[in-house]
């Protein structure tokens, strides 16, 4: 049911609120721990057990490779035993992480991927009460615990409550953000009362993520899904406008649900990591990657990225290349696989791996070319900072991204390539005001106006929060109250108005 995840998150919060206030400081983490399971047990019991193997085996990944330093005391030895023993160490913890990477991402694969290489599937039905919730979300987010205290960053956790919890939180779990251990946990266990201006600021960040995903994404999906669901009709400037619809549907979605996730975390102090920052003001693609669903990006960054281009095996590759070859073969493989594994997360068909590799593709032409562009700017003594490049930069960039964009939406990558053929072709014209009735179309582009304020607002250093903390308490809730009345009155009300599937939530 499109609205269950909503609802959901309404009972995470309607429950866990009050049951946190009324419990001592000791116990509170433990009240979200089993809230959370009691939601990710409603929404999928058989993914409940699949979450508790990843809880279970990175509990004991963390601690056995603890004890594996623990036990291998390097102190007083000589320097050679010492180098030795710490080989020794680092080759028993590796064989940790390499059993815990078989079973942890062995159960993603089987779950997610394997009806992709092996041309088995099952009905939907079946996969909707197998399928763990969140399951892309919190394997990797586990993942990085493990490889961090391989790495030494911190050592393990030893209150399992605490780790479940870590895993399992139910706000992020939807469409994330991805958490980090160290940054997360600071916040989650620090078992504080609920204070004043959490809850208003909490409350403020759930408000904006309804308006969002009421009054923008559900509007935009109906000019999106006109176009996409019969795009042999239409050509040129309409499948163009049907990506542009699609990009804000997406983007307000995405960043929506985030934000209700953030404004339910914010009531119990726990900040999440932010995963948006004004990614359509981007001057290219990798700029609007680091904008673009940024905890991702980072994940891919520091464990993928960084690892193979500082692999022994890709060292031994490039050991006889020259300098500028060698460079430029570790960058290739290294954005190869991320974007490969990018595509791969988003969805179990080749048409995300095409997205992954268009990326790929993109990244590749920009690190060639961007240092010749920038000498033939220095030529034609263009300042960088110049406000028409920039604008031009903007452009070309959100370009790609629409591209991009219209091959995410497209239901194969054959119908995205008949959908970029039919740019060169004659359509039908499109019906826009019999898709998106008059009054909807209005409270679209005056929600558009809002989102574009706000990105302004964010751009002049403005903080809302700020402002919002130095209002009256009566006044807060005016404000709440009126923000929800507009979202009652103008996005939700009728079944029509419900929210869509989740896009993101799918991954």
């Amino acid at each position: 049911m499109p609205y269950a995840m909503l609802a959901l998150f309404g009972i995470f919060a309607a429950v866990s609120i009050p049951a946190y206030a009324i419990t001592t400081a000791k116990y509170r983490h433990v009240v979200l721990l089993l809230v959370s399971v009691a939601c990710i047990g409603y929404y999928s019991p058989y993914g409940l057990l699949f979450m508790g193997i990843t809880v279970v085996t990175t509990y004991f990944a963390g601690i056995l490779m603890d004890e594996i330093t623990k036990r291998n005391e390097i102190k007083g030895l000589e320097k050679q035993l010492r180098k030795q023993k710490r080989q020794e160490i680092k080759r028993k913890k590796k064989w940790v992480v390499f059993g815990y990477v078989v079973l942890n991402v062995g159960i993603l694969f089987v779950l997610k991927y394997f009806h992709m290489f092996f041309s088995f599937n099952i009905v939907p039905a079946a996969m909707r009460v197998i399928l763990p919730l969140g399951l892309s979300y919190y394997t990797l987010q586990s993942l990085s615990y493990v490889i961090d205290v391989f790495r030494g960053k911190y050592p393990a956790e030893r209150d399992v409550l605490k780790l479940a919890l870590f895993v399992s939180f139910f706000p992020q779990l939807h469409e994330g953000p991805f958490g980090r251990y160290d940054l997360l946990m600071s916040s989650m266990c620090k078992n504080e009362q609920i204070k004043k201006e959490n809850l208003f600021n909490g409350i403020g960040r759930i408000l904006w993520g309804l308006f969002k995903i009421f009054m923008v994404s559900n509007r935009a999906a109906m000019i999106s899904d006109a176009i996409f669901n019969d795009y042999t009709r239409y050509s040129g400037w309409v499948i163009l406008l049907g990506g542009m619809a699609f990009t804000v549907q997406l983007y307000a979605e995405f960043s929506g649900y985030i934000d209700v996730a953030s404004g339910i975390s914010k009531i119990f102090g726990i900040e999440l990591t932010r995963n948006f920052d004004l990614p359509f003001l981007a001057r290219d693609v990798a700029q609007f990657w680091r904008k673009w669903h940024i905890s991702l990006g980072g994940w891919f960054r520091d464990y993928i990225f960084y690892p193979v281009s500082t692999s022994k095996w890709l060292r031994k590759l490039t050991k006889k290349m020259s300098m500028t070859f060698a460079d430029f073969t570790t960058i290739t493989v290294s954005l190869l696989a991320v974007w490969f594994l990018t595509g791969l997360w988003h969805g179990a068909s080749m048409k995300y791996v095409c997205y992954g590799l268009y990326y790929f593709v993109l990244m590749m032409v920009l690190n060639t070319c961007g240092p010749l562009c920038s000498k033939l700017l220095v030529k034609l003594k263009i300042e960088r900072e110049n406000k028409l490049l920039i604008v031009l930069q903007m452009l070309k960039t959100q370009f790609f991204v629409l591209i991009g964009m219209i091959m995410f939406r497209a239901s194969d990558f054959k119908v995205f390539l008949q959908m970029i053929a039919n740019l060169f072709q004659k359509g039908e014209p499109f019906p826009l005001l019999k898709v998106i009735e008059t009054p909807e179309l209005i409270v679209l582009l005056g929600s558009l106006l809002v989102l574009v304020l706000s990105a302004v607002i964010k751009m002049k250093k403005i903080d809302i929060e700020k402002w919002f903390d130095s209002l009256e308490t009566y006044q807060k809730y005016l404000v709440c109250f009126a923000a929800a009345c507009v979202i009652l009155i103008f996005g939700a009300y009728g079944l029509e108005y419900l929210p869509p599937d989740p896009i993101y939530g799918g991954f």
